[in-house]
């Protein structure tokens, strides 16, 4: 008798991640400069970790309630408010397992299956999963090198049809290190609310700009159709506290709570206090840590100034697309040569949309001497080609 398959079809028909690929093949081998991984080298600040581990002897060890408690989301919901010059009611923030588990639960409440999502291209891998994963389908938006990365607001009405649902945007950007501007921010919020499309923002690099403040969805007469996603993994190097916050809109909070309590029950209370700690105590934190990844891409355009690779200096999260047309190599091809030649770990274009094979993703979080290493490596590597 045939077994049955262990995963659903749905499941089988995912993405699979090739930065995950990369990085399984980079750990196997010595003096790899690692420039795939999008995290912060920096851990989580002590004083954070002490607070934490404090709140737990103290008890913080049980279950709290779905949405996070009640502290946690005043905290967020006033420090949103602060950034972004707009009220927030704690009502509306979900405290969520990462920006990831905002990201599952906005597309989980916002697409029915047969209906569609628009996608920026470059874009982070797992956007498409998790349409696929809602049973809906997904078109992508081009975003331009020659515009900083920035899409053009028409290009994306033009794709809107009869089964369109939503609008997925993210700045700053994952792969491209890029940071709308707000005429372009104004105009695809308006093409939002006269097509009665949601939008779904990913503003988890919120805090990580350089050249230009960040702009965020809110405020623009979108909020009954506005998701916001965003968290304490990049901005407080936390990523492995697993902590994040979604703001939905009002009519969709206690929809968004219930989808809490079948797939993550609650966020760790550890990890809560944590969070109130970094909020309370160290919000200086991430400008920091803004500090530093504005150094590092700073080295890093320096270092491969003149090789025509960058294909736009980022502005903001730690990121940097490199153009490797000249090698003539697919991007997982490049990827591979580039880590068995010269043990580079970078991330193929490919998984980031069909129009991203010609790119590989750099991640500017290692440290400044192994950054500089990194790229001379490069340099070399594509002289070699």
């Amino acid at each position: 008798m045939p077994h049955p398959s262990v995963l659903p079809g749905k499941i089988e028909a995912l993405p699979r991640s090739q930065i995950r690929r990369i990085m399984a093949l980079a750990a196997e081998m010595d003096d790899v400069v690692h420039l795939e991984v999008g995290e912060p080298a920096e851990g989580t600040r002590a004083e954070i970790i002490r607070d934490a581990m404090e709140a737990a002897l103290n008890g913080a060890t049980k279950y709290v309630p779905n949405a996070g408690s009640p502290a946690l989301r005043k905290l967020i919901a006033e420090r949103i408010s602060d950034r972004n010059r707009v009220a927030v009611d704690p009502g509306r923030v979900v405290a969520t397992t990462g920006a990831v588990g905002a990201l599952f639960t906005a597309m989980s409440l916002v697409v029915e299956p047969g209906e569609e999502v628009l996608l920026p291209d470059p874009g982070w891998t797992n956007y498409q999963s998790m349409v696929l994963f809602a049973g809906a389908t997904f078109r992508t938006y081009p975003l331009y090198p020659e515009r900083g990365f920035e899409p053009d607001p028409e290009e994306i009405e033009a794709l809107i049809g009869p089964k369109t649902r939503a609008i997925l945007v993210n700045s700053p950007g994952n792969p491209t290190g890029a940071v709308w501007r707000a005429p372009c921010i104004d105009r695809v919020a308006e093409i939002a609310r006269a097509r009665n499309l949601h939008v779904i923002s990913d503003e988890i690099y919120e805090e990580m700009t350089f050249d230009a403040d960040h702009v965020s969805f809110m405020g623009r007469d979108i909020d009954d159709r506005l998701w916001v996603v965003s968290g304490f993994s990049k901005s407080f190097a936390m990523t492995g506290w697993r902590i994040g916050w979604l703001v939905a809109p009002a009519h969709s909070v206690e929809s968004a709570i219930a989808l809490q309590e079948p797939t993550v029950s609650c966020i760790s209370a550890v990890s809560q206090a944590a969070a109130i700690a970094a909020l309370s105590k160290y919000p200086q934190t991430p400008g920091e840590l803004a500090a530093i990844y504005r150094r590092r891409r700073d080295i890093l355009v320096e270092e491969l100034a003149g090789s025509g690779l960058i294909a736009a200096r980022p502005a903001g999260a730690f990121y940097c697309l490199i153009d490797i047309t000249r090698t003539g190599m697919s991007s997982m091809e490049a990827a591979l040569d580039l880590l068995e030649k010269k043990k580079v770990a970078a991330v193929p274009g490919g998984s980031f949309g069909p129009r991203s094979d010609r790119y590989l993703r750099l991640a500017f979080t290692t440290s400044d001497d192994r950054l500089k290493t990194g790229c001379r490596r490069i340099l070399e590597w594509v002289s070699e080609r």
